[in-house]
């Protein structure tokens, strides 16, 4: 097999498969109407895996548009050559940098009458009618305009708006992964706004699918959905992989980078949480907690070495951890480590980190700091 190792020189990367990527994205287009849209959920470097070259091969696919979490993110794909259109979730606070993103074309998002009167300002200045989505909230709490009266009023203003286009409304939901009825309460409030808006003459494209929910019920798909953690082949809740099978894009890796032979009874790492009970080998590997290797998963996880499990020995330390290698025969300064990702026969997931750490497998990945080269293999 080819190594893929970058050249940095410091023996602790990331491996982004393009290939699973866009098999990923292949699966969830094959899973839709043949007219439903997509917008590839890109932001937060998207979660962790590297925003601008996956946002690239996004658009290569042909999805309708990416979606960022700010407008900083929005530039950085522009300036990395990315024409497609680019949403920005969120509220637009504060608000003067809407004129920003006009200048630097990102589609807004609009959440309240303050922010779709700050927009016509900045509309007006460049001359120029702008485009905008706007955000329904039924029931997520975060932002949005409350469904009912308050969403028929700022309708009405867009409706006879003229230097201001709504292109597209979008909602959110809260427990798409957990609670059907609850989803489908939401799904029916967004309909009923949707419903308004169109008895207004409004032309545009609903979403409100992220991928529990389209992967949950057809009926959230609308217009457009909006994939994230599916995009990265992981789960966003149990037993979600029985829809169709996707494949996790990325792999964390390392290399031991010193190893020693310690007796009985030797103590490892800070608070001396780990001592040996036999003669042992006891690896170090250049990964710590500033890595976005969480330190509470000292002693409990576990990483593979010539496709064997070894279990972490000690305190994770800030940028560097132990490994026990007893048990590898063989072993030596040079091999390649797995933290996530498979190596042999055996797989480490995300899932299985994310359990460790009591959190979710969105947060083991994006919680991979940017001193973690990404690379695309």
């Amino acid at each position: 097999m080819k190594d893929y190792t970058p050249a940095f020189f410091r023996p602790n990367w990331v491996e982004i498969d393009k290939s699973d990527f866009l098999f990923n994205l292949k699966k969830i287009k094959e899973y839709l109407k043949k007219d439903t849209k997509i917008l590839a959920v890109i932001k937060s470097n998207a979660y962790g895996h590297g925003g601008t070259e996956l946002a690239k091969e996004a658009v290569k696919a042909g999805v309708y548009g990416i979606g960022v979490s700010s407008i900083e993110e929005g530039i950085s794909f522009r300036k990395a050559g990315i024409k497609a259109k680019i949403l920005v979730f969120g509220s637009g606070y504060p608000l003067e940098y809407l004129s920003v993103a006009a200048f630097w074309d990102l589609i807004p998002t609009v959440s309240s009458l303050q922010g779709l009167h700050a927009l016509s300002q900045v509309a007006r200045k460049y001359c120029k009618k702008l485009e905008f989505h706007l955000k329904i909230d039924t029931g997520m709490g975060r932002v949005g305009v409350v469904a009912g009266d308050n969403a028929k009023i700022i309708l009405d203003k867009i409706a006879s708006a003229n230097d201001v286009k709504m292109t597209g409304m979008y909602t959110h939901f809260s427990v798409a992964d957990t609670n059907p009825a609850y989803t489908q309460s939401q799904l029916e409030r967004f309909n009923e706004v949707i419903k308004y808006a169109k008895k207004l003459g409004l032309k545009f494209i609903a979403h409100a699918a992220n991928t529990a929910a389209l992967l949950s019920s057809q009926k959230t798909h609308l217009d457009m959905v909006r994939p994230g953690i599916g995009l990265y082949g992981l789960s966003p809740f149990e037993h979600a992989q029985n829809k169709f099978k996707l494949k996790p894009v990325l792999s964390w890796k390392t290399k031991i980078i010193y190893l020693k032979k310690v007796p009985s009874g030797f103590c490892v790492s800070y608070g001396r949480t780990f001592v040996t009970n036999k003669s042992s080998i006891i690896a170090t590997v250049p990964v710590g907690y500033a890595d976005g290797y969480a330190r509470v998963m000292s002693n409990k996880a576990d990483v593979l070495v010539r496709g064997k499990r070894c279990p972490v020995a000690g305190r994770i330390t800030m940028d560097m951890m132990m490994i026990d290698v007893t048990d590898v025969k063989g072993v030596s300064i040079g091999d390649e480590v797995v933290l996530i990702g498979t190596q042999g026969k055996e797989t480490i997931k995300a899932e299985e980190l994310a359990k460790l750490q009591n959190t979710i497998n969105y947060e083991v990945t994006c919680s991979i700091s940017s001193r973690v080269p990404r690379v695309i293999v």
